[in-house]
């Protein structure tokens, strides 16, 4: 029976207790979007280790889920990362179709990423982000890790990037276009191109995509901007502070936050030219947006909606 029954409150038309119903251990919260095709809603769970960071309570809870949207029933689970993951499962899924082939893509908790058959949950593909010598330390002092932004289909690729808890600090990440049209492990076949190590850091920011430039950033503070083709590096900007928001292309411009509570806003180009630097007065976590003509901000405490050209 619903308990809040006031005019003022929301009726839900059904609720799934992951925790009690798929026995999972969501590490800090559960912090995936929902994807729709169809019928079906992808997820994936957050199932991650103990308060202690030393322990995985639930290893085989699922890590990805599918639900049919209007009845809650779950239609199929994965738990792939298992024992292997990491700390924790936060990226979202991304639904499209690649090679004619309808997918649904899942970041990985393990650091792997999994495409998979939106009906059914098999496997179509996997790719592993990170070096084979790779090892995972507690608290972040390792080489290996998880993926946090969500994965990026375009033009039959996926493009996705590796990184960990900001608390964690920053360390060597990679950032990946893979083909989403081949089958199996793919780790090896897959790679159209990768920067890594010095060129790209640890990054939990999901990747712009835009006229053939892709837009990253990592948790580093630093914008880099590449051909969608190749990964040939145009340009790399410099904010000066931790970005844990995403990059976001709108109006021949390219905008992106920072911990500092400065948002900067570049030229939508392959040549980097800084038009304006907005300082926010607090941490700018999240991801700009545009909607009919106003751009709308959110620092720490404050919603602000930007009236015109920044």
């Amino acid at each position: 029976e619903e308990k809040w029954k006031e005019e003022k409150d929301a009726d839900f038309v059904w609720l799934l207790h992951m925790i009690e119903e798929l026995g999972v251990y969501p590490h800090n919260l559960a912090t995936s979007s929902p994807v729709i095709a169809g019928d079906a809603i992808f997820l994936i769970t957050s199932n991650g280790v103990d308060e202690g960071h030393l322990n995985l309570p639930s290893p085989d809870a699922p890590a990805f889920i599918a639900v049919d949207k209007k009845t809650a029933k779950v239609l199929w689970t994965r738990s792939d990362p298992g024992k292997n993951t990491l700390h924790g499962q936060w990226s979202s899924p991304a639904y499209g179709v690649m090679g004619g082939r309808p997918q649904v893509i899942f970041g990985g908790g393990d650091g792997w990423c999994y495409s998979l058959n939106p009906k059914t949950g098999d496997i179509i593909w996997k790719f592993d982000l990170n070096p084979k010598d790779s090892v995972y330390i507690l608290g972040g002092r390792g080489t290996r890790n998880e993926i946090i932004a969500t994965p990026v289909i375009y033009d039959d690729k996926v493009f996705v990037s590796v990184g960990q808890d900001p608390e964690h600090g920053e360390g060597v990440g990679h950032f990946y276009a893979i083909d989403g049209t081949k089958t199996g492990d793919v780790t090896e076949s897959g790679k159209i191109w990768h920067v890594g190590g010095e060129d790209f850091h640890r990054s939990i920011s999901t990747a712009a995509i835009a006229d053939g430039l892709v837009y990253a950033a990592d948790l580093s503070g630093y914008l880099y901007c590449f051909d969608v083709k190749d990964g040939k590096k145009y340009w790399r900007y410099d904010t000066s502070a931790a970005v844990w928001g995403s990059p976001y292309v709108v109006d021949g411009k390219v905008i992106l936050g920072d911990e500092d509570g400065e948002v900067a806003v570049l030229e939508h180009s392959k040549t980097m030219k800084e038009l304006a630097v907005i300082d926010m007065q607090n941490s700018v976590y999240t991801t700009p947006v545009a909607a009919n003509g106003v751009l709308y901000i959110t620092n720490r405490r404050t919603l602000f909606a930007v009236q015109g050209s920044p």
